[in-house]
C-alpha cells in the first residue's frame, strides 16, 4: 500500500463547534505537525471513544496510527471513516487494505467488492481486482474448513472473522456478541468457542476461559487452539504442572488450524519450552511456513527461543522476518535491540510483555494503583497502595520469578523494585535467584545481589556472578560511609574524651598517663561505652602496659561485640599469634553491615587486608586497598597498603554512597 500524501496545512484548521473536541483535536495536531505520531494518537484513541461520529478524528487517526505501522490502529479508524462516510471509496479501499494486511481475508474480500462498487475506476482498482481474483478461490476451501456449506455460510464465515477482529481490538462486548451469534447458528464451529475462551479470559472470568476451552478439547481433544489457551490460562494461574501435561499434545496435534505453527509456538512460550519451540520452528519450515500466512509473531517466539539456547544468529534473522512481516512488532524490535548489545547489558530474550504473565484484570488493577499514586507524588501512599495490591493478588506474586526470567527490561525492574520496596521472604529468594542466574543485565544482577546479601541470602565476601558472559567470583560490597558519632555521650563525658584524645595525638608516656586519668573518669560515668575503653586501651600501649591493652580489647570484644575500632584490634591481635581462623571469624560479620562511620572503615580495612594477606589473597587484598582509596583517600594506614600493593586489578563493582 501507497503511503498517502500528507497535507500539513489541513491541521491548522480552525472553529471546531465544541470546546473540548477543539482543545483536543488542536492538542493532536501540534504533535501530527511535529511528527510525533504516538502522542497524537493516544490523544486520538481517546477522542474517538467520545466522538465516534466526528470524521476527523478518524482521519488524523488514520494517518498517525499507518505512520506508527499500528495496523489494527489504522484499521479501526478507517472503520471509523467508512461508517461516517460510507460512501467515501477512499476510505473503503484504505479498509480493505487494512483487513487484508491484518489477516481477516473474508472480511477484505467484501470491502474489496464493495470499494470497486463505490468506485470502479479508482487509481487502487486494479491491484484490488488483482487481490479480489486471488481470494475468491480460497473462499469455498474456507468455508469448507469452517465446515460451513449452507446458503448462509458465508454471512457466518464472514460474522466470526468480525469477532475475531474485535478481540484483537480489545472491543470484548461486541467480539462476544459476534461469536455467540456464531455459535447459535453453527454450534459445531470450534473457532467461536475458542474465540469466546479468550474473551472471558480478557474479562476475567478465569473459570469461564478454562470450561469453554475444556468443552472444545472434549470434542475436538488435538485443536491446536484450545490446547493453547488452556496452557496459557493455566500458567498465569499458576498450575504450571497442569499446563505441562497438556504440552505434549499440543506438540503432536495434526488438527488442521487457521495459523496453527503460530498459536503451537505461542502456547511453548508459555510453558518456557524453548527446544519443543525450536522443534515446532523447524518443522514449520520444512512445511515451508514462510509463504503462507503464518503471523510475525511466530518468527518472532522462534526467535526467542533460538536466542534463549545460544543460536544468536538465526534468533536475529527469525527477529528480522517478523519485522519484515509487521515493522509495528515492538517485542520483535526490542528483542532485535537487546541481542545486538554487549552481553553484559542484555536483558535476555523475552516472548511477551511483561504484563501478558498475569492475569488479565490482575495486570489493570496494577496500573491503576500506579497511575493513581504515581500521579499523585506522594511516594508513601504508593507503597502502602502497592502493598494492598500485593496482599489481595498472590497470583501476582507467584509469577514474579517468570517476569524476573523472561519479563524483559520493564518486567525485570520491576521485580527488583517490589524486592527492594517490601523485602518479603518469598520475593527475595526470587531476587537471589535471579542475582545468580543468567537473566538481565550485569547491572541488575549486581543490584539484586546486593539486595540478597543485605538479607543475608548469599555472601558478602565472595560470590559467584555471571558478568560480562562468563562466571566471575567477586565481593559485593556496597556501603554506606557518615561522620556521626557512634556512641552518644554527656556533654561533660564528651568534654573529657577530648581532651584526652588530644592527649594521645600528642604521643608519649606523660601524656597518655593523663589521657588515662581522664578516660577513667568518664568510663565511671558511662561505663558501657566501649569507645571510651577502646582508648584506655590506647593510654595502656602509649605506656607500653600491652598485657593490660591486650586483655582490655578482648574484654570489650567480648562485651560490644559489635564495636569495630576493638574487633579490628583483637583480630590483628590473632593474625600476629598466627590465629588466621580466629581472626576471620572476628571481622567477618561485619562484611555484611551497609553503613560504616569512616574511622570504624578505616580500622576495619586495614585489619582486613592484612587478613587476606595472611591468607595469601593477594587479588582480594588489591581490591580492599582500592575499595578504600574510594572511601576514604586519605586514611593515613591507606598510603602504606597502596605501596606495598600497587594498583592491581579491580574485581567490585560499584555500589557505594
Amino acid at each position: 500500500m501507497t503511503k498517502r500524501k500528507k497535507n500539513l496545512a489541513k491541521y491548522t484548521t480552525q472553529g471546531f463547534g465544541v470546546k473540548n473536541l477543539e482543545g483536543e483535536l488542536r492538542r493532536a495536531e501540534v504533535y501530527l505537525i511535529k511528527e510525533d505520531w504516538l502522542e497524537a494518537s493516544h490523544i486520538l484513541c481517546a477522542l474517538s471513544q467520545q466522538y465516534p461520529t466526528e470524521k476527523r478524528v478518524w482521519q488524523y487517526l488514520a494517518d498517525a496510527s499507518f505512520e506508527i505501522g499500528d495496523m489494527r490502529l489504522y484499521q479501526k479508524a478507517c472503520e471509523g471513516l467508512v461508517a461516517v462516510a460510507p460512501h467515501n471509496s477512499d476510505y473503503a479501499y484504505c479498509l480493505a487494505t487494512a483487513y487484508l494486511t491484518n489477516l481477516h481475508p473474508l472480511m477484505a474480500l467484501q470491502t474489496f467488492r464493495q470499494a470497486l462498487a463505490l468506485n470502479p475506476n479508482h487509481e487502487h482498482a486494479p491491484r484490488s481486482r488483482e487481490t479480489i481474483e486471488r481470494l475468491e478461490p480460497m473462499l469455498q476451501g474456507v468455508l469448507a474448513d469452517m465446515g460451513l456449506t449452507e446458503a448462509d455460510g458465508l454471512e457466518i464465515a464472514l460474522l466470526h472473522e468480525r469477532g475475531q477482529a474485535y478481540l484483537e481490538q480489545g472491543d470484548y462486548a461486541a467480539a462476544r456478541e459476534a461469536e455467540e451469534a456464531v455459535v447459535k447458528r453453527h454450534p459445531e464451529f470450534m473457532s467461536p468457542l475458542n474465540n469466546l475462551a479468550l474473551i472471558s479470559w480478557m474479562q476475567g472470568d478465569d473459570a469461564g476461559a478454562i470450561a469453554t476451552t475444556q468443552a472444545v478439547l472434549a470434542r475436538e481433544p488435538e485443536n491446536i487452539h484450545a490446547l493453547a489457551n488452556v496452557i496459557h490460562f493455566l500458567v498465569v494461574l499458576g498450575d504450571g504442572e497442569a499446563a505441562r501435561s497438556y504440552g505434549d499434545k499440543l506438540k503432536a496435534s495434526q488438527a488442521n488450524a487457521w495459523d496453527g505453527w503460530t498459536k503451537k509456538i505461542e502456547g511453548l512460550s508459555y510453558l518456557a519450552d524453548d527446544a519443543g519451540a525450536i522443534e515446532v520452528f523447524e518443522q514449520a519450515q520444512a512445511d515451508d511456513v514462510e509463504t503462507s500466512a503464518t503471523s510475525a509473531l511466530f518468527f518472532h517466539w522462534a526467535a526467542v527461543a533460538l536466542a534463549r539456547t545460544g543460536d544468536e544468529k538465526r534468533a536475529k534473522a527469525q527477529w528480522q522476518a517478523a519485522l519484515d512481516r509487521d515493522p509495528s512488532l515492538s517485542l520483535a524490535q526490542d528483542n532485535l535491540n537487546d541481542i545486538r548489545k554487549p552481553v553484559g547489558q542484555r536483558h535476555g530474550a523475552w516472548p511477551f510483555s511483561w504484563e501478558e504473565w498475569l492475569r488479565p484484570e490482575s495486570s489493570k488493577e496494577l496500573w491503576q494503583v500506579l497511575r493513581a499514586h504515581l500521579n499523585s507524588g506522594q511516594t508513601g501512599k504508593l507503597r502502602s497502595g502497592m502493598q494492598a495490591f500485593l496482599a489481595h493478588h498472590t497470583d501476582v506474586l507467584a509469577m514474579l520469578p517468570r517476569i524476573a526470567e523472561r519479563g524483559g527490561p520493564v518486567g525485570q525492574e520491576f521485580v527488583l523494585n517490589i524486592a527492594e520496596q517490601f523485602k518479603a521472604p518469598d520475593q527475595l529468594a526470587i531476587i537471589k535467584d535471579f542475582a545468580l542466574g543468567q537473566n538481565g543485565t550485569d547491572a541488575m544482577r549486581h543490584r539484586a545481589a546486593l539486595i540478597a546479601a543485605k538479607a543475608q541470602l548469599i555472601p558478602k565476601d565472595k560470590v559467584t556472578l555471571w558478568l560480562g558472559g562468563e562466571w566471575r567470583d567477586i565481593m559485593l560490597l556496597s556501603y554506606e560511609f557518615h561522620s556521626n558519632p557512634t556512641v552518644k555521650h554527656s556533654k561533660k563525658v564528651n568534654q573529657g574524651l577530648e581532651r584526652a584524645l588530644n592527649l594521645l595525638r600528642e604521643g608519649g608516656k606523660d601524656q597518655a598517663i593523663k589521657a588515662e586519668t581522664l578516660l577513667t573518669q568518664a568510663i565511671q560515668a558511662e561505663p558501657e561505652s566501649p569507645d571510651l575503653l577502646n582508648n584506655l586501651a590506647i593510654a595502656y600501649l602509649y605506656q607500653n602496659r600491652d598485657p593490660e591493652a591486650y586483655a582490655l580489647i578482648r574484654e570489650i570484644t567480648v562485651r560490644f561485640p559489635d564495636y569495630v575500632m576493638a574487633s579490628a584490634s583483637q583480630a590483628k591481635l590473632y593474625l600476629d599469634d598466627g590465629d588466621i581462623d580466629a581472626a576471620e571469624a572476628i571481622l567477618k560479620p561485619f562484611l555484611a553491615r551497609d553503613r560504616f562511620h569512616f574511622l570504624e572503615f578505616n580500622a576495619f580495612a586495614d585489619a582486613y587486608i592484612e587478613l587476606l594477606m595472611a591468607q595469601k589473597k593477594l587479588d582480594g587484598a588489591r581490591t580492599w586497598v582500592q575499595l578504600w582509596g574510594q572511601a576514604d583517600p586519605d586514611a593515613p594506614r591507606l598510603a602504606y597498603w597502596q605501596q606495598r600493593l600497587g594498583k592491581g586489578k579491580l574485581t567490585l563493582l560499584p555500589g557505594f554512597e
